[in-house]
């Protein structure tokens, strides 16, 4: 059901002032101290706090087997597309507080390669350079990178482009191609129709299928305060100057998994 009008008008002047963000931490704070199921899968947890901020969850089980998933994932497209040795180069770009890394960053270290990740919240980039191989640092919202040019095999970005406007997510298609080598593959995750169609709040299955770039809830970039809705024919387009399209897996309607798009550098 639509918001009331007034509803809507109130949550936009609490937007344009700022003042939404004390209001959405506090929410945060609420689910930190929800009772949760621990988890013990053979490799450091993160606090509360900061799965929250990343996953807007507090639970660790989900955490855990996302991640893995999501690490396996990004082997096996990799292999798929390319690049099947461990021993390489990747950037994880929006690492949060390591979900995925806490799974891809062993096995990359091991086998000889460089894992790299980049994050807008420093406390979570602290949390990983104090509990996890690699190499960690932070980012602006906006690039660039300190990797010099062709730096990397592989970049990945698992629900950061969906939390950007289309100007901010555009500069990372471009910064992404700039660290890649020719032949490099990014992994970028998205909110494309069918995902939307499923999971989406109710203003954006109002919307129907477009064919353009949504921004629900339209402040506090970078945060999961805001969401951005597209297709795949448009993030097609957007990659264009920089990547072949090497495949668009469409979003799940079964189950909550975003769209994935895997590019390769041109």
């Amino acid at each position: 059901m639509a918001k009331h009008p007034l509803i809507r008008f109130v949550r936009r002047g609490l937007e344009v002032t700022g003042l939404i963000a004390p209001i959405y931490r506090a929410k945060e704070r609420k689910l930190v101290e929800q009772p949760e199921e621990a988890v013990d899968d053979g490799r450091p947890m993160p606090p509360a706090e900061l799965r929250v901020a990343v996953a807007g969850t507090a639970g660790q089980r989900w955490f855990s087997e996302r991640g893995q998933a999501d690490a396996a994932d990004v082997l096996r497209l990799a292999a798929k597309h390319g690049l099947p040795a461990p021993a390489l180069r990747m950037l994880d770009l929006g690492c949060g507080c390591g979900r995925i890394a806490r799974w891809l960053a062993p096995q990359i270290e091991a086998a000889g390669g460089e894992f790299h990740g980049s994050d807008l919240n420093p406390k979570l980039v602290a949390w990983c350079r104090a509990n996890l191989p690699g190499r960690y640092g932070t980012n602006g919202l906006k690039p660039p990178l300190p990797h010099a040019d062709g730096a990397l095999d592989l970049v990945y970005a698992y629900s950061v482009l969906t939390h950007l406007r289309e100007p901010v997510a555009e500069a990372w298609l471009a910064e992404a191609a700039r660290v890649l080598r020719p032949g490099g593959l990014a992994l970028l995750t998205f909110h494309d129709e069918d995902y939307a169609a499923v999971w989406g709040p109710e203003a954006v299955k109002a919307r129907g299928p477009r064919d353009d770039w949504f921004v629900l809830n339209d402040a506090m970039q970078g945060s999961n305060y805001m969401s951005s809705w597209t297709s795949r024919a448009h993030v097609s387009r957007m990659a264009g100057p920089w990547f072949e399209v090497a495949e668009i897996i469409p979003g799940g309607r079964e189950t909550p998994v975003q769209a994935m798009a895997v590019l390769r550098r041109r």
